[in-house]
């Protein structure tokens, strides 16, 4: 006597009613969100929603006199690193303008070296440092964004061409 073969696939009603159709269906939604989730994760880890490898970019003048590093994406209220190198001319001192959008949408947290001369006027804040003997100068600069949205953000470097900088900031 051959051994019945039950059919998985098949619609029963014993011991509980099945619709093995909806059954399938459901499968196969739970199979994509698993998929989604997935991809969701190793977006995240690749730094699409903040801090990132996809994330990070450099932007500069045509000079190539400024160079600001920086997040393409970040969240609002966390502090934010910005690594400005600049190539200024020798005995020269180095003066730097954050534009009037970053000094409102951004909250200034730290300044490494601390500039001889800050003053503010305008909205925007003007730093100058001592003469470099034509080194390359690094400044680091950590801000904390206020709010969410889209900002642009400008950096200048007396006599040269600003460097305009695109962040989305979320929550």
């Amino acid at each position: 006597m051959g051994k019945r073969v039950i059919d998985e696939y098949a619609s029963r009603t014993h011991p509980v009613e099945e619709d093995m159709r909806w059954q399938v269906k459901e499968w196969k939604l739970e199979k994509w969100g698993g998929i989604c989730l997935m991809l969701l994760v190793v977006l995240s880890l690749l730094g699409v929603f903040s801090d990132g490898w996809l994330s990070q970019t450099t932007s500069s003048n045509p000079a190539g006199t400024l160079l600001v590093e920086h997040q393409r994406v970040m969240r609002a209220q966390s502090d934010e690193s910005f690594t400005l190198r600049v190539k200024s001319a020798t005995g020269q001192p180095t003066v730097l303008t954050l534009g009037q959008d970053f000094m409102d949408n951004f909250q200034i947290q730290t300044l490494q070296p601390q500039p001889m001369i800050t003053h503010a006027s305008q909205h925007e804040m003007v730093l100058t440092w001592p003469a470099n003997e034509g080194k390359e100068q690094a400044l680091w600069l950590t801000a904390q964004p206020q709010s969410a949205g889209h900002f642009t953000s400008t950096f200048r470097l007396k006599g040269a061409e600003p460097v305009t900088i695109s962040q989305w900031v979320l929550p």
